[in-house]
């Protein structure tokens, strides 16, 4: 079952500036000359131009191709890139070659579902890891320029644009975070995560091979997929399952009833399917949105946890005591457990995995408020699965300012599990997270940079926001990250995630992943989690 974090009152932010980047730049603001010519006697008179800065984002980069300078020594951007962190449908290519100190060659092919784009041309340095392409064409539709900025840093290629890119279709865009390596796509789990082994093995025997391959299957991996909790008419319970391909017009509505009944309908083709022998039209039956889980949420506490003390899988009234039943964290096969012990003096929960095999894992101290999660996967690619625990503050006033997190390894020569070293700040009991440097705010502009990434942002606020939740005192904070999940594939990682404002409500994501022998931090973008599972 999948649990929602609680509802919160957030302060208003309403405009948020391109948070862009990817990676871990050493510096966002680039000092650059107002009157620079792409040449090689330009880098020779830079010291006595006059410097402005100048954010690289969207609304900039017209100001910033003005800037361009020779830069003998620049970055390296040659390479295929590939986009990342995206549905498989908006995937982009981008190869980048014969780059000299004036800039670099590109050309790249986009895609959003159907629909597809095409650019080339070359774009000219404005700093070391900075660079923009300009296009202008006789034939443009709209008369008017339009831009391309790259931004690169140690972990990826950032590509933003401003005004109207010609030879995109609709709703193409060159816009995204780019790797060279395999890139992870959002929606690669979507059939393992709305359908289990059987559902698979009762819709191919019910649609027949060619048909599931065509139009299930190969709809479900390209389109846009969303579940929920209905009620039949006769009140069984039931999901309602939805697929649509956008540019395609293509997709399915799909009903699995919890007695195992399966209603297929595929409307380009008016392809209807069930084994239910006593149904008889050729639509999946009516349904309303089932309360079911909100009565079930309602019928259990968070709160009956902060006191309790025993395996957390046999607290009776627990809002997430189903989380832990039946679990094996370390894929031995044997049944793993969690049990707590409650210091109420202290204020704090000791937590300890019994593993079936009789070893255990105590987990340092964390706040008695907290509640546990325990996810497990193969991160450093031995075969031996590495264990997240983390504790979430869900029902706290503020709850993404709070979390603890603890990734365990498994060591051969002591047969126990150890904590790992994560290049994160740590700070009481199990809050690991940035250590962030605000700048004084000018006007309702916030700017902070993250010490362990170097990366820097800049937050538009409103007035209540300003007045209500900031002081000029407030110069450096650690902010923990409040929540983590496994993540597994190709890239493996930990997902983490961080509100970098306090009560903002503006969300960063980031990715730990094993390189070398030890955990890094990955790319840096604005993203939120669904919520604890």
């Amino acid at each position: 079952m999948i649990k929602k974090m609680h509802a919160r009152s957030l302060a208003s932010i309403i405009l948020i500036l391109a948070l862009t980047g990817c990676g871990s730049p050493k510096e966002e603001n680039v000092n650059i000359p107002q009157q620079a010519s792409v040449s090689e006697e330009t880098i020779n008179s830079t010291d006595e131009a006059s410097a402005t800065e100048i954010d690289f984002s969207e609304s900039n980069l017209e100001k910033l191709y003005e800037s361009r300078q020779y830069m003998p020594d620049h970055a390296e951007f040659a390479g295929q890139w590939k986009r990342t962190v995206v549905h498989s449908s908006l995937s982009a290519d981008i190869v980048i070659e014969k780059s000299d100190g004036e800039g670099f060659d590109f050309s790249g092919e986009f895609y959003y579902y159907s629909h597809s784009g095409e650019v080339a041309g070359k774009a000219f340095f404005v700093s070391e890891n900075q660079a923009i392409y300009k296009q202008l064409e006789e034939d443009d539709i709209d008369h008017e320029p339009a831009y391309i900025g790259f931004f690169l840093t140690d972990t990826c290629l950032t590509v933003i644009s401003s005004g109207f890119v010609e030879g995109m279709g609709m709703n193409v865009s060159v816009n995204g975070d780019y790797i060279q390596d395999e890139p992870y796509y959002t929606n690669g789990n979507a059939v393992a995560e709305n359908f289990s082994e059987d559902d698979l093995l009762q819709l191919r025997e019910l649609l027949r091979e060619e048909t599931y391959n065509e139009l299930f299957l190969n709809n479900t991996e390209i389109g846009n997929v969303t579940s929920e909790a209905v009620k039949l008419s006769d009140g069984t319970i039931s999901r309602h399952i939805e697929c649509f391909v956008p540019t395609m017009g293509d997709g399915y509505d799909l009903l699995i009833t919890e007695d195992g009944r399966y209603y297929f309908f595929h409307e380009n083709s008016d392809l209807f399917a069930t084994n239910d022998s006593n149904y008889s039209d050729w639509r999946i039956p009516e349904y309303t949105v089932s309360s079911d889980e909100e009565e079930y949420s309602e019928s259990k506490s968070p709160f009956i946890l902060w006191e309790y003390e025993g395996y957390v899988d046999e607290c009776e009234g627990y809002y997430w005591q189903d989380e832990f039943k039946d679990c094996d964290y370390d894929g031995d096969g044997k049944k793993d457990r969690l049990n707590r012990k409650w210091d109420g003096n202290e204020q704090v929960a000791l937590y300890t995995i019994e593993f079936g095999n009789g070893n255990k894992l105590e987990v340092p101290k964390g706040w008695e408020t907290g509640f546990p999660h325990v996810q497990s996967g193969d991160l450093d690619g031995d075969n031996v699965k590495e264990i997240l625990v983390t504790l979430s503050y869900d029902t706290s006033t503020d709850p993404l300012s709070f979390g603890d997190i603890w990734l365990f390894d498994y060591d051969d020569s002591t047969s126990e599990y150890k904590e790992i070293s994560l290049p994160l700040t740590s700070g009481e009991n199990g809050a690991k997270g940035f250590t962030i440097s605000y700048d004084k705010p000018e006007d309702l502009v916030i700017r902070y940079t993250i010490k362990e990434t170097g990366l820097s942002r800049s937050e538009e606020v409103n007035d209540d926001y300003r007045n209500s939740w900031w002081t000029n005192e407030k110069t450096t904070e650690m902010r923990s990250v409040y929540w983590a999940e496994m993540r597994e594939g190709k890239n493996p990682a930990v997902r983490c995630y961080v509100e970098p404002l306090p009560r903002s409500g503006v969300s960063l994501g980031f990715d730990l992943y094993y390189r070398n022998g030890k955990y890094d931090i990955g790319y840096v973008e604005l993203d939120t989690p669904e919520g604890p599972f």
